[in-house]
């Protein structure tokens, strides 16, 4: 039907006349009533209200500039069909700061070292905060000769109702991680040492089983009790494939069950200070690989701390 443009514009004008200023605290406080007692918003009244806005100021266009509402001209459908856009899917690349939660994603392999998760990966940033090993007289010196963290992963670790320890490779060496517990510890600055001892330092293992360190770790506590901050004896190397189970025996009678995994194994015991108040680690009298079915598959025996102790010899070159 056609509009009276003149009666719409009369009847607008009358009610802006009509209209009555507005309190806008009273309308917010009306609004915020109206959301506690309604849980789904009005959505087609509001539609309906925008409707006579749109409609309002259509007719108020086409009176001042009615060339803006001329009719487009036709398009072929053969055109639209060639315009048609199509859409592109792009993967993002799973990092670990962005995919912990994911436990099924992998970050790149590295050949001779256990696949890790991103979840896994994600231990091994915690464990060099600066970016790589440090100096070990100077823990704001990374050391990059030995690598920075995109070149470790995380191989086996070792947990107790105080803390764990982890052993983080690459393909040259290792570096032992005792992380700090939240609001109860500080961690071990993470120093690295060659496998077998000395470079250049390869993870194949010639043999059945390897002790690549014997040293300790402290689990400093930010309020240490009456006992002072707990040390552990740690036991770290390789071990043949088919290994399940690696036991450690000490010179002074104690016992300890390392965790294997993928090759690697780690174990932590604690230990305690002499009457005079010095830490001194026994020796170790053997350590033996055991298969599923119990039998060992090799043994190294008298080994001393300072036989294994971590680090590199070329730290200062």
């Amino acid at each position: 039907m056609p509009v009276d443009e003149r009666a719409v514009t009369e009847a607008l004008s009358r009610l802006a006349d009509q209209a009555r200023p507005v309190d806008p605290q009273s309308v917010a406080a009306r609004a915020l009533q109206g959301r506690v007692r309604m849980r789904r918003p009005r959505w087609g009244l509001a539609l309906a209200a925008a409707a006579c806005v749109v409609a309002a100021i259509g007719v108020v266009a086409t009176r001042t500039r009615p060339e803006l509402f001329r009719p487009a001209p036709a398009v072929s459908p053969s055109v639209l069909a060639t315009a048609r856009p199509t859409a592109t899917v792009t993967r993002p690349v799973p990092t670990a700061s962005a995919t912990r939660g994911m436990p099924d994603a992998y970050v790149p392999d590295i050949k001779g070292l256990p696949r890790n998760t991103v979840a896994q990966y994600a231990l091994v940033e915690d464990c060099m905060p600066k970016g790589g090993p440090v100096h070990n007289m100077d823990a704001d010196q990374v050391l990059k000769q030995y690598g920075t963290v995109k070149d470790y992963r995380w191989l086996v670790e070792v947990k107790d109702k105080v803390g764990v320890t982890r052993l983080v490779g690459s393909v040259k060496g290792f570096v032992l991680c005792t992380p700090a517990v939240r609001l109860v510890s500080y961690p071990e600055e993470p120093h690295f040492t060659y496998w077998g001892g000395k470079p250049p330092g390869r993870p194949v293992l010639r043999g059945k089983i390897s002790v690549d360190v014997y040293d300790t770790q402290m689990q400093s506590m930010i309020n240490p009790g009456r006992d002072r901050d707990p040390l552990f004896a740690v036991v770290a190397g390789r071990v043949a494939p088919g290994a399940v189970r690696v036991e450690v025996e000490f010179a002074d009678g104690k016992r300890m069950t390392a965790g294997v995994r993928n090759g690697f194994y780690i174990g932590r015991t604690r230990v305690h200070s002499g009457d005079d108040g010095f830490f001194r680690l026994p020796t170790i009298r053997r350590v033996t690989a055991y298969d599923s079915g119990g039998a060992a598959l090799g043994r190294v025996e008298n080994i001393t701390s300072q036989d294994r102790l971590q680090g590199a010899i070329d730290e200062n070159d």
